[in-house]
């Protein structure tokens, strides 16, 4: 009886967290209007992703406020907004690689102009100037954008595979643990990747603010929980 609870319980959170990605892509569409379906939905779904990693960095502090029957449902809450950040974010890297496997319309302010490898592999390579030669690194701004993106998606993989009460099991609690202490480190690496594209692409919707306000709101609450849980320790 208490498996069919939970069971329904994080059905009906997945039923929650898939509809509010919908109404926020609707809400985010008309800011892409200039840009074709595809790139759209991929620079949505970044900012989604961006965003359901910050809020499984609050729902840890908010929990300390709450009564201590609620940390096994928000616990919970935090790992199905996880599947989630993750899911998004795979989409969102799936996309860009089939995008630049054609003629993406992102225009990149002070891009090297320097002919780029072949297809997605653009994204990380110059083109060699001699044929037996390997690419080159694009060291340009972009090109670290496009780096730490794919460190994102290292980090990412190995979170999303890993949510489940049996990869917990599996890797045992210490090492879960560890594991999942990577997620500041993943929404940091994630807001630098998509400050740097706010900043290279010409005719983004968006601004610097757009990211870094909800990165402040996310510091403070979190500054907040960890000097208020220091003072009740050393009481």
């Amino acid at each position: 009886m208490e498996t069919n609870i939970s069971c329904g319980r994080r059905l009906v959170t997945h039923v929650g967290i898939l509809s509010l990605i919908l109404l926020g892509a609707r809400w985010m569409w008309t800011d892409f209007s200039s840009f074709p379906a595809t790139e759209t939905w991929s620079m949505i779904l970044g900012y989604l992703s961006f965003i359901l990693i910050g809020f499984t960095l609050l729902i840890g502090p908010l929990q300390s406020w709450l009564p201590a029957h609620w940390m096994a449902i928000s616990l919970s809450i935090r790992r199905d907004i996880g599947i989630w950040a993750g899911l998004t974010g795979l989409l969102h890297v799936i996309l860009v690689l089939v995008l630049f496997e054609g003629e993406p319309r992102l225009m990149i302010i002070h891009e090297n102009h320097s002919e780029k490898a072949a297809g997605w592999l653009g994204l990380f390579f110059f083109a060699p100037s001699d044929p037996t030669m390997w690419p080159s690194p694009n060291w340009t701004l972009t090109g670290i954008a496009n780096y730490l993106g794919l460190l994102t998606l290292f980090i990412l993989l190995a979170l999303w595979l890993t949510s489940s009460t049996r990869a917990e099991k599996w890797l045992g609690g210490s090492s879960w643990k560890r594991l999942h202490l990577a997620n500041p480190w993943l929404f940091v690496i994630v807001l630098f990747h998509g400050l740097i594209y706010i900043q290279s692409i010409k005719g983004e919707p968006h601004t610097f603010s757009d990211m870094l306000v909800f990165a402040a709101i996310i510091w403070m609450v979190r500054s907040i929980a960890f000097i208020r849980r220091a003072f009740f320790r050393k009481r």
